[in-house]
């Protein structure tokens, strides 16, 4: 595999950037501050169930071009406190404001995450392609300290298409100078992530620190970041 290696294409959140960590403090912190349990028959953990499920389901939706990013933004918190029976008159009003100001400024990574950039900027040059927005995605890199690891940012919103689209990474080998068969693609999504980069003719490698099952055939797999010094 290392052969014509020279260069690596990560995907930010869930990959490298600790989404769930940095999720879960953030609604933790709100829900206490705008006082949730006192309007609702719900908990924290409830809130937490119900926003994650749906939140997923409008960001799959998003991925495969079926909702834009306001709708996504407006929807999943008012999706939430409507399936939880939260009065309207008791919906706080900028909590995704709040939400997403807050959460993008968290910098917890995945762990081995710097160690592991610092090594591997040593033999290669590294890009980051996510589906995320700019502002958002900016902030994380910058508050996290992965902003010195990447040479490009490569955002759907920017270019024009998002993962599993081949535009996106052929934007990414564009603005990084390389060939297929000399990049790597590592992320966590098996549809964005994984069949994206294989569509576009780019070795992909899995990232699964649940060791979730995967496809029937033969993919490259890692459950730790600290895995990929071993395998490339």
């Amino acid at each position: 595999m290392k052969g014509k290696l020279r260069h690596l294409f990560f995907d930010l959140d869930h990959t490298l950037w600790d989404f769930e960590t940095n999720s879960n403090a953030t609604l933790s912190e709100l829900f206490t501050e705008y006082r949730l349990e006192e309007h609702g028959l719900f908990d924290l953990d409830g809130f937490m169930t119900v926003y994650k499920e749906i939140n997923h389901s409008l960001w799959d939706q998003y991925n495969r071009n079926q909702l834009g990013k306001e709708e996504l933004r407006n929807r999943r918190f008012r999706d939430t406190f409507n399936r939880l029976g939260l009065e309207e008159i008791h919906h706080p009003f900028d909590f995704s404001d709040q939400y997403i100001h807050r959460c993008t400024l968290k910098p917890a990574l995945f762990p081995g995450a710097h160690e592991v950039l610092t090594e591997l900027q040593k033999r290669y040059s590294m890009s980051i392609i996510t589906n995320g927005f700019p502002e958002s995605q900016h902030r994380k890199m910058t508050a996290s300290g992965l902003l010195p690891y990447f040479d490009h940012l490569i955002i759907s919103e920017e270019v024009g298409f998002a993962k599993p689209h081949p535009g996106i990474f052929q934007a990414a080998l564009d603005r990084s100078g390389t060939a297929t068969e000399e990049v790597i693609m590592i992320g966590d999504n098996l549809h964005a992530d994984i069949e994206g980069a294989q569509k576009a003719g780019i070795t992909a490698i899995w990232f699964n620190p649940d060791k979730n099952p995967g496809p029937k055939e033969p993919l490259l797999q890692i459950h730790d970041l600290n895995t990929l010094l071993e395998l490339i």
